[in-house]
């Protein structure tokens, strides 16, 4: 039995309903889905799998190959981890920025692709993606034509729309092959997936990157949001139904970029919380930047006291901009 499911990748078999790629036996000849993605598509289940091939595997395969590389990340989880990955691929490759109607309405784009280039060191191209419509799909498919690529791995951080984008590419090219599987839970692709959208363009999809200090998997939330406020001294705000808190030493006004739920997002107090060990004293106009939730805008200096480890926290220069001291 050689097929594979057009959802995960993983190879058809009958045996275990409980491991990849199972089918139940009547139903192998005709199958395109194995059970695990038939129900994520029909009934809406979402089941976490382990990634079977870790990511140096998977950069060592792809360093060895001819084809291009298309890296995929939200400008949420962009972080050093994620550039690290990007630039250990060796072929020529493009970054696409996902999700980027998201942001505020009045940030210049290119000034945004241009801080990423220079702020992160990244000498290939970067395309900001309009988000998961077929606009923004337009813009890669038209960018893939115009290098005259035939064929590219679509690589990227696990629930960056690598699923969501190849899904749009396919609509575009008016290809009759099955869609991948979207589903908002790392991982839903389990092996390298082959995608013919047209006689001269086939994409490979590959199991998504984990983000070794990510502090949440849960991106149930679809839509990204600011959330601002006016912190005063001593003040406090807390993340993910008060599990995570940062008290601020000096009034500084902030911004809260996320996509989780509002009721889990954030709330602020009036007062410190307890259990607050770990210092970060941070210059106006940086970003705190928390692997797995989202980042901090931060315009004025001041000192934060937070009860998380400073190895899920990357403090950068401010994405957006608006130092005000």
């Amino acid at each position: 039995m050689n097929k594979i499911c057009y959802g995960c990748g993983a190879k058809f078999q009958t045996k275990d309903k409980n491991q990849v790629g199972y089918v139940p036996e009547a139903k192998c000849e005709d199958a395109r889905y194995c059970m695990r993605c038939f129900r994520m598509i029909h009934y809406g289940e979402e089941r976490a799998a382990t990634t079977p091939k870790e990511a140096k595997e998977i950069i060592n395969k792809i360093n060895k190959d001819y084809r291009f590389v298309i890296f995929l990340v939200d400008f949420l989880n962009l972080n050093k981890e994620v550039v690290e990955i990007f630039k250990s691929i060796k072929k020529e490759k493009v970054l696409i920025v996902n999700k980027c109607e998201l942001m505020p309405k009045h940030i210049n784009q290119e000034r945004v692709r241009e801080f990423i280039a220079n702020y992160y060191g990244i000498k290939d191209p970067i395309r900001l993606k309009g988000g998961n419509n077929s606009h923004g799909a337009k813009s890669v498919y038209n960018y893939l034509e115009s290098k005259n690529i035939h064929e590219a791995y679509i690589l990227g951080i696990s629930n960056s729309g690598k699923s969501t984008l190849i899904n749009d590419l396919i609509d575009i090219s008016g290809s009759i092959v099955s869609k991948t599987t979207v589903n908002n839970k790392a991982n839903t692709t389990l092996d390298f997936i082959r995608v013919k959208l047209s006689r001269d363009l086939t994409l490979i999809d590959s199991p998504g990157f984990i983000i070794n200090n990510s502090l949440n998997d849960d991106t149930t939330g679809k839509l990204i949001t600011a959330y601002n406020f006016n912190m005063k001294e001593c003040e406090t705000i807390s993340l993910l139904d008060n599990t995570y808190f940062f008290k601020f030493d000096a009034d500084t006004p902030i911004t809260f970029y996320t996509n989780l739920t509002a009721k889990k997002a954030i709330k602020k107090y009036f007062k410190a919380a307890p259990g607050l060990v770990n210092s970060i004293e941070v210059l106006g106009g940086v970003d705190l930047v928390i692997l797995g939730i989202g980042f901090i805008s931060i315009k004025k200096t001041c000192v934060i006291t937070t009860n998380i480890d400073l190895k899920h926290i990357e403090v950068r220069k401010s994405m957006f901009g608006g130092k005000d001291e």
